[in-house]
């Protein structure tokens, strides 16, 4: 029999009460609370009956919950994170807004979120980031498909520090040449970096790393086969594909190119990243220490300038850089920094040359010696 059962089959005339409560386990107040609810509703009235307050002054209001839902379905549709974390950023300027665990509680009670303890992320201690912009440039290509199914490449580069996506460019194949030439012009605006992370791949690991070493950026890369050590633009990847696949699917290159536009601007500045305390990458490069190639003055603008090679020589601006006729036809990228010159075809450095200001025509060979006059004409002597 239980408690409650026995509280109201005793009579209280017979029974000494307050032993009973004793042996029970229940106070004297409880008795007869027991017994009046059985007198005014039977059985029903010895159900336990829910303990918590008939108001609740602090508890989220049905207006504000549903701010949280239409937000998640607001970022979920179009591509981006939805969390708990998120929703709170976006909506932290609202009245009643509440913390961060009562929003995820929200989305669990509305079919939302399913919680899985098992994928909680696990935190080993073991992370490592550069401490100024520009330290270290993590790059890697993934592969996308357009509308008619054939598979391109869409090559990423992160900053290390401020998580800012320096460059997203689609292309048709990943080679040495094309990534160069858009690492390259990122250069123009943020500076070239001290080094590059990459892995393994024949672009990066020969093309590129020689390419940029004649520049005095370094490069380093992970161990084969461990992806997870160039886990930043891994991560990344996976970001803007999720986005991607919220998109109309794009039928050529240029309009894939189009889209990853568009999601730079998202992801840089107006998307908040959780590892960098919720903060825009766009605004923590600005704000952050810059860094930049070994012996070279930080500031330096760099130009780079795209052309054909036509009798022997190439144009980089106004300069005209003689390169040799063997090139006649080939397209060439020239970077000019200060006054260093480096002339690259297919990624591959044909000429480095430190420009003449006082002269348009930069010559293949310098030739020193007695200027010529007329008096040194034989036909003069």
């Amino acid at each position: 029999m239980s408690v409650r059962r026995a509280v109201v089959a005793i009579d209280p005339k017979t029974v000494n009460v307050s032993r009973f409560c004793d042996v029970h386990g229940i106070s004297r107040q409880t008795f007869y609370v027991i017994r009046r609810r059985y007198a005014a509703d039977g059985d029903a009235g010895l159900e336990p009956r829910s303990r918590a307050p008939h108001r609740r002054p602090n508890r989220t209001t049905v207006e504000v919950e549903d701010l949280i839902v239409a937000k998640r379905k607001e970022l979920d549709e179009a591509g981006l994170d939805c969390g708990a974390e998120t929703i709170w950023t976006h909506l932290r300027g609202i009245t009643g807004l509440p913390s961060v665990a009562t929003i995820w509680r929200i989305l669990v009670a509305r079919g939302h979120i399913v919680a899985e303890p098992a994928k909680a992320p696990k935190r080993t201690g073991r992370t490592w980031t550069a401490e100024r912009a520009n330290e270290c440039w993590a790059l890697d290509d993934t592969p996308w498909a357009l509308a008619d199914g054939s598979e391109v490449k869409v090559f990423n580069v992160i900053d290390d520090h401020s998580r800012y996506c320096v460059a997203s460019t689609a292309m048709a194949s990943c080679t040495g040449a094309l990534v160069l030439a858009v690492i390259s012009a990122a250069a123009q605006f943020l500076g070239w970096p001290a080094r590059f992370w990459s892995d393994n791949a024949k672009a990066f690991r020969n093309t590129l790393a020689e390419a940029l070493g004649k520049l005095g950026v370094a490069a380093s890369h992970t161990r084969p086969y461990h992806p997870e050590s160039n886990g930043k633009v891994e991560r990344f990847h996976q970001t803007l594909k999720k986005w991607l696949a919220k998109q109309p699917h794009a039928a050529t290159i240029e309009e894939l190119q189009a889209q990853l536009d568009t999601f730079r601007n998202i992801y840089n500045t107006q998307r908040p990243h959780r590892a960098i305390e919720r903060r825009f990458p766009a605004d923590v490069w600005a704000s952050a220490p810059k860094s930049g190639p070994a012996g070279q003055p930080l500031g330096i603008p760099t130009s780079v300038h795209h052309t054909v090679v036509s009798n022997g020589r190439c144009f980089a601006g106004k300069v005209a850089v003689t390169i040799g006729a063997e090139h006649n036809g080939q397209r060439a990228l020239a970077i000019i920094t200060s006054t260093a010159c480096h002339i690259f075809i297919n990624g591959r450095l044909v000429r480095d040359l430190t420009i003449d200001p006082t002269r348009r025509a930069q010559p293949l060979h310098t030739r020193t010696g007695r200027p010529h006059t007329v008096k040194d004409d034989p036909r003069h002597v």
